[in-house]
């Protein structure tokens, strides 16, 4: 099983291009809106990622988040991946 979690802060430009470029197997996508002010959660979710919220801003703390998130699941994955929501990395590399 695989999961990705995107740290998004104001990223509703680019958050669906990120969503719909990533590869069909990984099982589940976690966005978690780190205090955006915009639409990055609605498009993330109209994207069909799991959006979380994580009100203290900061990279590190959307990371652990996710990683909160993820331990909270009844099955753990056997790989976790970081993407940032800008489209700095690649999805389609994956």
């Amino acid at each position: 099983m695989i999961k990705v979690i995107i740290p998004a802060y104001n990223e509703e430009e680019s958050i669906s291009k990120v969503l719909n470029d990533i590869p069909s197997l990984v099982d589940e996508v976690i966005v978690v809106n780190n205090g955006s002010t915009d639409a990055t959660a609605q498009r993330a979710k109209d994207a069909g990622a799991t959006v979380i919220s994580e009100p203290r801003r900061g990279y590190g703390y959307a990371c652990l988040a996710g990683m909160e998130h993820i331990a909270s699941c009844s099955a753990l994955p056997d790989i976790v991946v970081f993407l940032d929501g800008d489209y700095s990395d690649y999805p389609e590399e994956l």
